[in-house]
């Protein structure tokens, strides 16, 4: 009897820092609030296949990536080259990204009743040391303090300090698919023990409160040329509480904004939508044609767009679920663009 040979599509991978988002760069997110029912990240190891098609978006977020200089806590940073504007709520993470590492120096903005905090990672925390390549591994501990100036009597200052330990290791690679995206990924998995402790100052001293620990495990699949995570999530140490899950909708599409959009020309609503779209023209004597897009480039819809006429309606019930894009478009240039999900 004859033998039979299986060529595997599986590639192991390796990331560098040009596989990661830069300066002027955007991501959008899916957000998805619940796990399908029997979850399960799956084990270490090579080869391995991650089914994750059924994840259900609830909500998309965008995370952009600028230079530091136009932001208000730049000169706290003088050394960041990036600066990260979502990543952390209501605040901003400056980075450092260089060929061998992409690192978090600190974190600033305002938050509840706190307003202008700026807290330093010290050291700062390594998110990726490049290259990156299955069975990588690193410790490391950092701390971060701040001192904050209470907005309520009777305490005076609030001090806040967190310590950080987080063991990483690149523990699989495999073939991931998301619910628009399918392709080799590396699984980066850490495991985050942090340490806080607060005390308030009263008549010049300082009154110890508390302190809380807490650990979740984190897991990042990352792809060559997508710019982020294709997929991350946290888990509790009992594997059971899932949380901050989102998938990449832009994957696969590459780092940058297809097109300039400085001069906003038209507005679509709902965003997320599952049965039609509204087109909203901002600008009266707009003339022109609407393309829709998928992510492969292929023509969904054409819409003319005439002066005078102010809002246009889009049958999208058809259409897959997954990212699109519009195109506001003459013979000779684009007059505006805008993203679409269809849920």
């Amino acid at each position: 009897m004859g033998s039979v040979f299986f060529m595997s599509t599986y590639a192991q991978i390796t990331i560098t820092s040009n596989d990661l988002l830069d300066v002027g760069d955007s991501v959008n997110l899916a957000n998805v609030e619940d796990m399908p029912p029997g979850f399960d990240p799956g084990p270490p190891g090579t080869g391995q296949h991650w089914d994750f098609s059924a994840f259900v978006m609830d909500t998309n977020s965008m995370i952009y990536f600028s230079d530091p200089a136009g932001t208000p806590y730049a000169s706290s940073f003088p050394t960041s080259n990036i600066a990260v504007e979502g990543m952390v709520e209501e605040g901003w993470a400056y980075t450092t990204k260089n060929t061998f590492l992409f690192q978090i120096d600190g974190v600033a903005g305002s938050y509840d009743i706190f307003e202008d905090v700026v807290a330093h990672f010290d050291p700062p925390e390594i998110m990726f040391s490049f290259p990156v390549n299955y069975l990588d591994s690193m410790e490391q501990t950092t701390t971060m303090e701040v001192v904050i100036l209470s907005p309520e009597p009777p305490a005076d200052s609030v001090r806040v300090k967190a310590v950080t330990t987080v063991s990483t290791k690149v523990d699989a690679w495999g073939e991931l698919t998301t619910p628009i995206w399918s392709g080799d990924v590396l699984r980066i998995r850490d495991v985050r023990i942090m340490i806080d402790s607060t005390w308030i100052k009263l008549i010049g001293f300082w009154i110890y409160l508390e302190t809380n620990t807490t650990i979740s495990i984190n897991y990042k699949y990352m792809a060559n040329d997508v710019g982020y995570p294709v997929v991350q999530f946290s888990v509790d140490t009992s594997g059971t509480e899932y949380s901050v899950i989102n998938y990449h909708l832009d994957a696969g599409l590459g780092e940058n904004e297809l097109y300039a959009d400085n001069d906003i020309v038209f507005d679509i609503f709902p965003n997320p939508a599952s049965t039609s779209i509204y087109c909203r023209m901002l600008k009266a004597e707009v003339e022109g044609e609407m393309v829709i897009y998928d992510l492969t480039g292929r023509e969904m819809d054409k819409v003319m767009i005439l002066p005078g006429t102010k809002q246009y309606r889009v049958d999208v019930s058809a259409y897959p679920p997954g990212l699109y894009h519009m195109i506001l478009k003459t013979a000779s240039e684009i007059l505006g663009q805008k993203k679409l999900v269809v849920n």
